[in-house]
């Protein structure tokens, strides 16, 4: 009995030894996998990989790689998942011959990842990734909303981003401007189309009143952009690039109406016929003069836009296209004693300053592709008048601007060149009637121009730029630039930027037409500068829903010897000089954004310290807040509601005379209601009513010799405004 009884033990043990082995045999099957990109090759980070129908998975590391364990012997399936990509399944026998062996699989992007981020702005068409020069890109989604958040123009969304400034230049008109990097606004380079048409006297009211529905994409390039398209671009760069027609017709009608009384009607159109295509935006703005404060002086003035854009599309043949477009535009300003405004001027009344704007553009541009690359033509006129009256004063001015462009881009494996020249005409006439001194001119402005974007490694790539110019009355400029782009793996990038610009002096870029203001000299010598840009950028996607995104940016800006400032004369005048100081701008910026399950946040912070030296003295440039917090929270659920809101701090700022002014936070808040066809959106600008006037007087000196202070802060108070879309 007790031989039988270790009998059955014996057996039960050797069974139970059996199965525990089995079991540890099964349980070390394993996966060793390498998930790469179908199109580029490059490792993919964060790709999920799962045996399907169970909880058994992993992820691929910062090279790719992926090791799954526990695998069950036989058939199984084993998934490869990852956002922007197609779902990929894949039957392995287990154990495998080679057990050692590392599996390659390949995603293939998914159709909505397939549509890539183009840039024009660098002349060389490539993807916004393989850029050594760093450029920010809103694109059709945010300026669909912009269209119907802040209708009227441009200056709401671009204040938003790092390191840009919106600044009210002028307290009477109500005239805005852009800053970057802490620099004054003439360091900035607008373009529309690529077509670098607002400068001197024409970029001196309503550039701002663009209108967003208008365009499809926006591109700024932060820091020394000058070697792209001269002059100018010394605290970067921001293009305006228009709509295209699409394959069905489409059309988009946006009404607007603010609690200060502006309305806003926007249309825009979209054809493509066969070879031709055609878009066409309308848009009128009226705000009538609000006096928030109850001083007695218009805080918001009157202000009466209307634009017309047609463009048409036409294809040549075989990758061969031409496009033309006109663009017109009219703004008819009313500033100062509100009384004078809404009435007539009188002798207790007297204020009352008029601005009447007409801005009108024909541009065509050229381009035929080919197995190389492609050659292109632009060309552009314009024509911007602008009268100003004011009591005892009155002024009428003209600027002609001319630009004309061809270049040749060559491609070839891993490089890309641009080599091209321009000319650029700049004439300014005045009404010579008028007693005021004479600030005519004409410039005359021919350029040479290369790039070339060289892939080095699969991992490294250089940039490199140069541009000579010649002014006919400033003489010669060389411009070099360098710019480099790192990417160690595949979810961290560095880029480093060096380069250099010019600023040819003008006057209406420091000053308001005025009967105290003193022509140009002939001794005034153009600004030279140099700027380093760098940055280092992590982009994380954990798990199928949650994507992260670190930047930390770094920039210099240093313009030598010959910076200009408007300065006092002896006789009450005003006139324009050099400075034998130097202007220097430091700044670093920082930007977390996360985005998970329709919610969408960032959080930013800019520190910036710009400032001049003169005769030892450190004295801050004016309007630029040294610190600045940027926060946004949006959420979206499902396709019906959209709910935002953001703040900005604006800390540690100056005005002109070196003095510290008080920090504010300007908060704003917003719902959408989406429809089949279109939306509704109730939105609140300024929140808790952060004015200026409840920090100083606005203005001093009484009715009769009105005195208007600068404005560091916003001074409209609280603004709620409703906006319909329709669009089929």
């Amino acid at each position: 009995m007790t031989g039988g009884f270790f009998y059955c033990l014996m057996k039960s043990t050797i069974a139970l030894y059996l199965l525990i082995l089995a079991a540890s045999i099964q349980a070390q099957n394993s996966l060793t996998c390498i998930v790469a990109d179908s199109l580029s090759g490059e490792t993919l980070t964060g790709v999920n990989v799962f045996v399907k129908n169970t909880t058994n998975g992993t992820s691929t590391d910062v090279d790719g790689l992926a090791r799954l364990d526990d695998i069950p012997s036989g058939l199984q399936t084993i998934e490869f998942s990852y956002v922007g990509y197609e779902t990929r399944s894949r039957l392995f026998k287990f154990p495998l011959e080679q057990p050692d062996a590392v599996q390659q699989i390949l995603l293939t992007p998914s159709a909505e990842e397939l549509e890539e981020v183009i840039v024009s702005s660098t002349r060389t068409n490539a993807r916004i990734e393989d850029l050594p020069v760093k450029v920010e890109v809103l694109g059709q989604e945010e300026l669909d909303e912009e269209s119907t958040l802040v209708p009227g123009g441009l200056g709401s969304l671009l204040g938003d981003l790092s390191v840009i400034t919106i600044q009210r230049t002028n307290p009477v008109n109500g005239n805005e401007v852009l800053r970057m990097q802490g620099l004054d606004a003439r360091y900035t380079q607008i373009l529309r189309d690529g077509l670098p048409l607002y400068g001197g006297f024409s970029g001196s009211l309503g550039l701002l009143s663009i209108p967003p529905l208008d365009l499809r994409q926006v591109e700024i390039i932060k820091g020394s952009a000058s070697t792209i398209y001269g002059g100018g671009a010394i605290g970067g760069l921001i293009n305006l690039l228009s709509k295209a027609p699409a394959d069905e017709p489409k059309a988009t009608f946006v009404l607007n109406g603010t609690s200060l009384g502006e309305s806003n009607a926007n249309a825009f159109f979209s054809r493509q016929m066969d070879k031709v295509g055609l878009t066409f935006f309308s848009g009128s703005n009226v705000k009538f003069a609000r006096d928030v404060n109850d001083d007695g002086f218009a805080e918001v003035p009157f202000d009466a836009n209307f634009s017309v854009h047609p463009r048409l599309f036409f294809n040549l043949g075989e990758k061969t296209d031409l496009k033309v477009g006109l663009t017109g535009s009219y703004d008819r300003r009313k500033g100062g004693d509100l009384a004078a405004i809404r009435f007539q001027p009188t002798d207790e009344h007297p204020f009352y300053q008029t601005e009447e704007a007409f801005r009108s553009t024909l541009d065509l541009q050229f381009c035929r592709q080919n197995k190389q690359g492609a050659f292109t033509i632009k060309a552009a006129g314009s024509v911007f008048d602008r009268t100003s009256t004011s009591p005892g004063f009155y002024f009428q001015g003209q600027q002609i601007n001319t630009f004309a462009e061809v270049n040749n881009l060559w491609k070839w494996r891993g490089s890309s060149l641009v080599v091209g020249m321009n000319l650029q005409t700049e004439d300014f006439s005045q009404d010579k009637q008028a007693p005021l001194p004479s600030w005519e001119y004409s410039y005359v402005l021919p350029g040479l121009f290369a790039q070339n974007d060289w892939q080095v490694t699969e991992k490294f790539s250089i940039g490199t730029g140069l541009r000579m110019d010649y002014h006919n009355r400033y003489g010669s400029f060389v411009l070099p630039r360098i710019s480099l782009y790192y990417k160690p793996v595949e979810s961290v990038s560095v880029r480093l930027a060096f380069g250099t610009g010019y600023r040819i002096p003008s006057l209406f870029e420091l000053a308001e037409p005025s009967p105290t203001l003193s022509p140009l000299a002939e001794e005034v010598k153009p600004e030279r500068s140099r700027g380093f840009n760098a940055d280092i950028n992590w982009h994380r996607l954990l798990g199928d829903e949650l994507g992260l995104t670190l930047n930390q940016a770094f920039y210099f800006t240093g313009i030598d010897n010959y910076h200009l400032l408007l300065w006092n004369g002896t006789d009450s005048t005003f006139y324009v000089a050099n400075s034998s100081g130097e202007v220097r701008s430091y700044g670093t910026d920082t930007y977390v954004q996360a985005d998970w399950r329709g919610l969408e946040l960032y959080l930013g912070f800019n520190l910036t310290d710009a400032f001049r030296r003169e005769n030892g003295e450190k004295i801050n440039l004016a309007f630029n807040p040294k610190h600045k917090i940027s926060t946004v929270v949006a959420y979206e659920i499902g396709e019906i509601w959209r709910l935002g809101i953001e703040s900005s701090y604006s800390g540690n700022q100056f005005v002109e005379d070196n003095r510290k002014v008080d920090n504010f936070w300007f908060f704003a808040a917003m719902v959408e209601r989406k429809f089949r066809f279109g939306s509704l959106v109730l939105n609140c600008e300024n929140l808790f009513d952060a004015r200026q006037a409840k920090k100083e007087a606005l203005v001093t000196g009484g009715f009769q010799a009105p005195q208007f202070a600068s404005i560091w802060m916003p001074v409209e108070g609280r603004v709620v405004n409703l906006a319909i879309k329709v669009a089929w």
